[in-house]
């Protein structure tokens, strides 16, 4: 998420030939909007890229307390560069 972050913000890419064109490959199916990364998707709407650790919170968030839910895979969308 970082690399494709830096390289929409500012075109920033690595060194590594094959990195940087994996990252221009990946950077396709992303956007940034007002500064926060978003994967497109052809019939859904943008899909926030969070970092791990803001997952873990999000996830602790939908489990717990009296409105807790338990989302099935379907509803939770993981990618990883």
């Amino acid at each position: 998420m970082d690399p494709i972050h830096a390289y929409l913000a500012d075109g920033t890419l690595a060194v590594d030939p094959k990195e940087a064109d994996r990252v221009k490959k990946r950077s396709n199916q992303s956007i940034l909007y007002e500064g926060i990364p978003y994967k497109r998707s052809f019939a859904w709407p943008l899909l926030r890229c969070v970092t791990p650790d803001e997952g873990r919170k999000i996830l602790e968030e939908l489990y717990e307390g009296i409105c807790s839910m338990h989302a099935g895979g379907g509803a939770l969308v993981v990618t990883t560069i």
